[in-house]
């Protein structure tokens, strides 16, 4: 995930959260095979909630509000950003099913969960970042940076110690 060029201090900070998040879905995986037992998905299925709450949907706030708005104006990525949002609708109703999910339905969805989060954040890494990095100039960077600080500030988002 080592961009071709410098990113904006801004793009550079979601990052680390998708690093982090990636951290999450790699621990989802380990505890699945671990211990599956209906206690230790109740567990696992609240600390997703809990990571959910307090970074994963700021983290798409920032996007929506600040991000993927001024790509659309400055990139012609249209069908790209829709699926990314796509993806965030996806991933809250994945959560939002846990809490009143059987044991059995818990694991699937914990799997569906940690899968959407890898293939999403590959896609914005891979496909989006590495399309900001090509198409916008030092200045567009900086300023889309600038744009994804504030929305971040705004949010209160940060990245929180893993599980």
């Amino acid at each position: 995930m080592t961009p071709t060029l410098p990113r904006a201090p801004g793009i550079d900070r979601l990052s680390a959260h998708h690093l982090h998040a990636l951290a999450v879905a790699v621990l989802i995986d380990r505890y699945l095979k671990v211990d599956p037992t209906p206690g230790r998905l109740a567990e696992i299925a609240g600390k997703v909630a809990g990571f959910a709450e307090k970074e994963l949907f700021p983290h798409f706030q920032v996007e929506e509000t600040a991000l993927l708005p001024a790509l659309r104006q400055a990139l012609d990525s249209d069908p790209l950003i829709d699926q990314l949002i796509a993806h965030h609708r996806n991933m809250e109703t994945l959560v939002g099913r846990l809490a009143g999910s059987s044991a059995h339905e818990r694991a699937s969805l914990l799997r569906q969960f940690g899968a959407s989060l890898r293939r999403h954040i590959r896609m914005e890494e891979v496909e989006l970042f590495r399309q900001i990095d090509g198409r916008l100039d030092e200045a567009g960077r900086e300023e889309l940076g600038l744009k994804v600080d504030e929305a971040r500030r705004a949010m209160g988002l940060t990245v929180h110690r893993l599980w």
